[in-house]
């Protein structure tokens, strides 16, 4: 990737960068590999934020809003005048709720206001109109310092030590924080102050994301146009942003994840124009070392580009499961990005990268194969990784389109389940299953979460935990209990259970995967409608059958265990939901474990209360 020029000095190459500390903070900071040498002037970063969004609007700020901590600014006040139904609690505090902001002035509902009568013909708008208009048109603003400079430090170590293993679509090896690539930054630490441990710091970096939005919309345009690089680390950015809105825990923020996803990949084509020229091939890599930076650098700059594909993918498939419509993206799986090994991704300089790349092979042509699934799914998935990460969750999105457009029979079943087995057996020998310890993605855990997916209608659970009020609840209470005599719902729930398992298995120092608050939600919700709304008892013993599971028990350990853990397990307990509960809260990492947390406990008094 081409470099650009820092706040205080030129860039050198990355392949002979420095290490030290890249801000100049209070106490000196241990330094790490991608620290880079140059300092970073926090009082220009923060007036290159401040002039764009002043670009957009000449505003002076308005008060401080509430910050994650303030709990009380994010739920609506229950009513003390009338009783609350059960239901309506559950979807007074549904995760995608929106409220109506305390300091957000009532509308003007006088004629005065309105320029006329209705229906009298008079379409003239008088000056209290005219007021009006420009008061609501006037975009609320909220400016402040940025955090010290040994925060931000403190808050960019924690983001590519903690959070990076999860989404990585920075090259870190190259990274360095300049003028050009200040939004990219900014989105870096505020992820990286969620990690800190400090409920300021968590206020501080959500203050740094709303910022950091308002930034973004006031400037893409200009972004756009200048180098390809500045293009590219703004999409970074925008989609390191959209992952802290879906997994804040506050509704405003994932239903504005929801909608800026399209924009953020309509950005990601456009930025995608200007690309640097692609990579030599390996076997015509140029040893000179003036032509080997440029040469890792246009390969860098050709790799993060697909990582971002790969990213949008993810943000597509997981915003379609959670508020239950369709992909946005086509997931075209034959096509899918063929991304460097990590080994390749990881290498520190030019010449280590060299090394490893003059011993790759160029990606095959794709060419028939007798088996069905090979022509449809890329192979090579299992060299990096991320991919086999992407690949996974673009499957979910086929089950999600599968779900949304009412196609979901037998024989798309059977379609969806033969590409998970597909996925299973492709990467069964690579440590992205075996090698717990190096499994950031908890790849097993989205394996089982999909097949939830496939064998319980979530929306129509959702429902009947009164998301939508009690009326909803009582027209969904018949077909839940229909399913719950299904054998797709004790197929659901061996999932959930092998979903559970893995999820305790997890090292308690292991960050949680974007995923996982997700996939123990759905469990507890399957969990929830099959024991207290189906009133079952026990799970079909013929569930154990399904080629699925028998594949996944080939490879527990030791092989064959899950049988055994079936029968002790065939009466369902009620209590799996509690357990379920108590793990979202304890993998809480984001905020959005505690919104689930919440939510399914409120089903649950609810419930017991209807």
């Amino acid at each position: 990737m081409a470099m650009s020029t820092p706040l205080s000095q030129e860039t050198s190459n990355p392949s002979d960068a420095p290490t030290g500390n890249y801000l100049e903070p209070e106490h000196h900071e241990s330094s790490s590999s991608w620290l880079p040498g140059a300092l970073l002037d926090v009082d220009a970063l923060d007036f290159t934020l401040t002039s764009a969004i002043s670009e957009w609007a000449q505003l002076p700020p308005i008060p401080s809003i509430p910050s994650l901590t303030d709990t009380g600014a994010f739920l609506t006040p229950s009513s003390t005048q009338t009783a609350e139904l059960p239901a309506d609690t559950v979807r007074r505090k549904w995760f995608t709720r929106l409220t109506v902001p305390e300091d957000m002035p009532a509308p003007q509902n006088s004629s005065g206001s309105r320029g006329g009568e209705v229906g009298q013909g008079n379409l003239a708008a008088d000056e209290n109109y005219r007021t009006g208009l420009s008061q609501r048109l006037q975009p609320r603003m909220h400016d402040e310092a940025l955090p010290s400079a040994e925060q931000l430090n403190l808050f960019a170590n924690q983001f590519f030590t903690r959070f990076h293993p999860l989404l990585p679509i920075v090259h870190v090896p190259s990274f360095k924080p300049t003028t050009e690539n200040s939004l990219l930054f900014i989105s870096i630490c505020s992820v990286g102050s969620l990690f800190v441990g400090s409920s300021h710091a968590v206020a501080q970096g959500t203050r740094l994301f709303e910022r950091l939005n308002k930034a973004i919309l006031a400037s893409w345009e200009s972004v756009l146009a200048r180098s390809c690089s500045d293009a590219l680390s703004m999409v970074q950015a925008a989609i390191i942003g959209q992952t802290f809105a879906i997994l804040s825990g506050r509704p405003k923020d994932l239903i504005l994840a929801g909608v800026l996803h399209g924009t953020v990949m309509a950005w990601a084509r456009e930025a995608d124009r200007n690309a640097l020229p692609l990579p030599s091939a390996p076997r015509d890599l140029d040893s000179e070392e003036a032509s080997l930076d440029d040469q890792w650098s246009r390969w860098i700059d050709r790799e993060q580009r697909l990582r971002v594909k790969i990213a949008l993918n993810i943000h597509d498939a997981e915003l379609a499961s959670l508020l239950h419509h369709e992909p946005i993206c086509k997931h075209r799986l034959s096509q899918y990005p063929h991304l460097a090994s990590d080994a390749l991704f990881t290498a520190p300089t030019a010449v280590r990268w060299a090394r490893v790349y003059q011993l790759t092979t160029t990606p095959p042509s794709p060419r028939l194969s007798n088996t069905y699934l090979d022509n449809i799914l890329p192979s090579d998935a299992a060299d990096s990784r991320f991919a086999a990460y992407g690949l996974l969750e673009s499957i979910s999105a086929h089950v999600s389109e599968a779900r949304r457009s009412n196609t979901l029979d037998n024989q798309e079943v059977g379609r969806l389940s033969n590409m998970l087995m597909w996925w299973w057996r492709r990467n069964s020998t690579q440590s992205t299953l075996h090698g717990e310890d190096d499994d950031p993605f908890a790849l097993q855990i989205l394996w089982h979460s999909t097949y939830i997916a496939i064998y319980a209608d979530l929306d129509l659970l959702e429902q009947a935990s009164g998301r939508d009020g009690e009326s909803a609840v009582q027209a969904s209470y018949p077909l839940v209990r229909s399913w719950s005599s299904s054998l797709a719902a004790s197929k659901c729930l061996i999932h959930a259970f092998l979903l559970q398992r893995y999820v305790e298995k997890m090292r308690v120092a292991a960050e949680p995967a974007i995923h996982i608050p997700r996939g123990l939600f759905h469990a507890a919700l399957c969990w929830f409608a099959f024991t207290r709304i189906g009133g079952q008892q026990g799970v079909d013993v013929k569930a154990f059958e399904a080629p699925e599971v028998q594949l996944s028990d080939s490879h527990a350990a030791p092989p064959g265990s899950l049988g055994k853990v079936g029968r002790d397990w065939i009466l369902a307990d009620a209590n799996q939901v509690h357990r379920l509960i108590d793990m979202l809260s304890r993998v809480g990492r984001w905020g959005i474990s505690s919104s689930f947390a919440s939510v399914l406990c409120a089903a649950i008094e609810g419930y017991h209360g209807a």
